[in-house]
Parts: structure tokens; sequence; C-alpha cells
């Protein structure tokens, strides 16, 4: 059973949602330890972070939105 076409968009939008959020998230964690916060983290273990937390920023939810978009 597939679900109607508004749960399907509520869906997706908290999908995107999370993963911008979740991106933003490692950015500010890989910061913090990239500048030696409290965490005690590696430069590099940090400077990884905050690409991973920018891919799922800004590249992720780019590529779901260009696959989920309705066909014209």
């Amino acid at each position: 059973m597939t679900p109607d076409p508004d749960t399907r968009a509520r869906d997706r939008f908290a999908i995107l949602m999370g993963l911008r959020a979740g991106g933003g998230v490692l950015i500010l964690l890989g910061l913090w330890m990239a500048l030696g916060g409290s965490l005690g983290g590696a430069y590099g273990f940090g400077a990884v972070l905050m690409v991973a937390g920018f891919v799922g920023m800004v590249v992720l939810p780019q590529i779901l939105a260009r696959r989920w978009r309705t066909p014209k």
C-alpha cells in the first residue's frame, strides 16, 4: 500500500531537514575538535567531521531532492 502524497511529502521533508540539522551538528563538533576543545580529538579527525557534515548538510539533500522530484 502506497502512502498518500501528503504523507510522503511530509516524510521526505523531515528526512531532508534531519540531514541538514545532523550535518550542522557534525560541522560544529568537528570545528570544536579541530580547535582543541574539551573533547580532545585530533585536528585531522575534526577536519574529517567537518567535511562529512558539509556533505550531509549540502550535498545529500540536493541529491535526494533531485531524485524525489515529481516528473513533468
